[in-house]
């Protein structure tokens, strides 16, 4: 699948980007404010309409029935999971609470599945069991959690919102060997230098 954006501008930005995000390859959106790429991957969903420019996915503008299409096609990873307040602080969430997420119920996977999927993310062992050792130990296991169940919903788009950068080779994998269009916003210098295509917002 090849998503582009053609001269695009966000809401309240002057800023013209233009991107070809193809099949095999990795592609960041670098630069500006956190909130800004976050908002560029929610334009490439068709969550945010751009005030110029054009989206287009296969050659057809982003519009009807082709955003309904690519969302189908489409794994999202969030910069974090929002858990509404059951958590006790520092423990990572559960693969309950990223099952329970709208766009992951019903799929056929295990907490096998998803431990072998942390492991090849980012090398954490039994990443579900083990207590987090602080704050900052419980929001990595989050991302990878998030990151390994997206990848196992085998969707041929990838987007990824903050990706840490130990899960830089394995976002480089998705796109190279499993032939994803694999989308990260990120100003992590690791990702950045392993990407196709760098889109710097300013």
């Amino acid at each position: 699948m090849t998503i582009e954006l053609n001269e695009v501008t966000l809401p309240g930005s002057e800023q013209a980007l233009s991107l070809l995000a193809d099949e095999g390859q990795l592609t960041c959106i670098t630069g500006g404010s956190g909130e800004r790429r976050t908002r560029c991957l929610y334009m490439l969903m068709g969550f945010e309409a751009p005030s110029g420019g054009c989206v287009s996915v296969d050659g057809e503008p982003l519009a009807g029935g082709c955003i309904n299409h690519l969302r189908k096609h489409i794994a999202f990873v969030p910069a974090s999971l929002d858990t509404v307040g059951q958590l006790v602080p520092y423990e990572p969430p559960t693969i309950q609470d990223v099952l329970a997420l709208r766009s992951n119920r019903g799929l056929a996977i295990s907490e096998a599945d998803v431990e072998e999927e942390c492991r090849r993310a980012a090398g954490i062992a039994n990443p579900l069991q083990q207590p987090a050792s602080g704050r900052q130990d419980s929001l990595r296991r989050q991302k990878v959690l998030l990151l390994a169940v997206a990848v196992l919903r085998r969707k041929p788009v990838l987007l990824v919102d903050s990706p840490l950068a130990s899960t830089a080779t394995y976002l480089q994998q998705q796109a190279r060997q499993e032939g994803r269009t694999v989308i990260v916003a990120t100003d992590d210098a690791a990702v950045v230098r392993l990407a196709d295509n760098v889109v710097s917002l300013v």
